[in-house]
């Protein structure tokens, strides 16, 4: 497998795995109902090249995260930060925001210049959060490669919920998983729209 999102439905569960596993006890403190000593079956592993979590930060990317290995979501990078981005290891661009958004709109000709995938997939805020668009969005996910890709908008608030509608939608998860995984990748402002789609009061 050449990426993360070439395993249909496996991203909802890392994230939710992920999220999990700050709830946990120490390693040497049994979980309730459990015995010391017996390890709990893992989640399944997700083959991606992950992007180390400390110089990503550094870079100062608003936003800027890592919801499951390969997978960068954030708001929108400085021409300087992608340039770092891709020295990290990210090797795939999507932005969902319109190229006449500030301070985007630069990128087209720099991935041409300097050889680079980048894809734009305009998202108009809640009127955007469309099952067409989450189905493109999938399609372009699951064309990465072995290098990480990176997602972003203004803020990450339109990631959050496209990743959210995208696995209750075309990964099974729950109404509720789904929230998680949106939350895990930015949603904050668009989080309203997307529990009236998923039936969350």
């Amino acid at each position: 497998m050449e990426g993360f999102v070439r395993c249909r439905g496996l991203f909802a569960t890392a994230v939710l795995a992920a999220l999990l596993a700050a709830c946990q006890p120490p390693a040497d403190e049994p979980a309730a109902g459990g015995q010391e000593g017996d390890p709990a079956d893992p989640p399944a592993a997700l083959e991606a090249t992950p992007v180390d979590a400390s110089a990503l930060e550094a870079l100062g990317v608003r936003n800027a995260r890592q919801p499951v290995p390969g997978l960068i979501t954030s708001g929108q990078p400085t021409p300087e930060q992608l340039e770092a981005l891709r020295e990290l290891g990210v090797t795939r661009f999507i932005s969902l925001r319109w190229p006449e958004e500030s301070g985007a709109g630069w990128e087209e000709a720099r991935s041409e210049a300097e050889g680079f995938v980048f894809t734009r997939l305009p998202i108009a805020g809640a009127d955007g959060l469309t099952r067409e668009h989450v189905e493109r969005l999938d399609a372009l996910l699951d064309q990465a490669g072995e290098g990480a890709t990176a997602l972003y908008c203004g803020s990450s608030n339109r990631v959050g919920a496209m990743l959210a509608l995208r696995a209750y939608w075309l990964e099974g998860a729950s109404p509720e998983d789904a929230l998680a995984v949106g939350r895990a990748a930015g949603l904050a402002g668009l989080e309203g729209e997307v529990r009236r789609i998923l039936g969350i009061e």
